[in-house]
């Protein structure tokens, strides 16, 4: 291989590795919904796939969502993220939920505004800044400093998070909720670190220069 080529395919293998991670998605079974539930079946409601990803570099979780119909097909509905940032409790036990956890939530509306909300270890709520949620059709993605979901033990690295659409034209308690994903337990959010390209790709041109060099004084 001529060392020019090399170097083609080795720019090319880092400007892929340079780009950002994407999370693996969580899948949810379409119309699943919760036994018991009587509110909105339109489908937006009804979680299709859903993921959460930390970015160390910027400190930001990433929730991202997909559901059945567009965002906004049943007028009262609304989003909730639960996450277990260390002191997690079983809220849902009564309802059969034991290994569904949290001691926080993070509410997203289908009018693009959410909050945060600290359950322990003390009750607090924050509004989230403008343009932190995105949604277009039936995917909806939310932005969330760090900082709004302080640690009460884990890592945010650690943090663990389910998802669970609600209906508020229901009296609010367990029969609001539509779905849940996953169906029965938490899953840890996805850490995607930047690559340090530049190192990488300025390591691997030095190693291409090393060969040529032992190449021509071998001639």
């Amino acid at each position: 291989m001529r060392i020019n080529t090399a170097k083609h395919w080795v720019f090319v293998a880092i400007i892929a590795a340079a780009q950002p991670a994407q999370a693996v998605a969580v899948s949810d079974a379409i119309g699943d919904y919760v036994a018991g539930y009587n509110g909105s079946t339109a489908g937006d409601l009804d979680v299709v796939s859903a993921s959460v990803s930390y970015d160390q570099a910027t400190a930001t979780f990433r929730l991202d969502s997909t559901f059945n119909a567009d965002i906004g097909s049943s007028p009262s509905g609304f989003y909730i993220w639960g996450f277990n940032r260390g002191g997690g409790t079983a809220l849902f036990e009564s309802n059969g939920l034991k290994n569904i956890l949290f001691d926080s939530v993070v509410r997203l509306n289908n009018d693009g505004t959410g909050l945060v909300t600290l359950i322990a270890p003390s009750f607090s709520t924050t509004n989230l800044a403008p343009g932190s949620v995105t949604i277009t059709g039936n995917h909806m993605v939310a932005e969330i400093a760090s900082g709004l979901l302080p640690s009460t033990g884990f890592a945010p690295e650690s943090f663990t998070w389910n998802l669970w659409p609600r209906d508020g034209a229901v009296s609010a308690g367990f029969t609001q909720i539509s779905d849940f994903a996953p169906d029965t337990f938490n899953v840890g959010v996805q850490v995607v670190p930047l690559p340090n390209a530049a190192w990488l790709f300025g390591s691997m041109l030095g190693s291409l220069g090393l060969r040529r060099n032992r190449r021509a004084s071998g001639r």
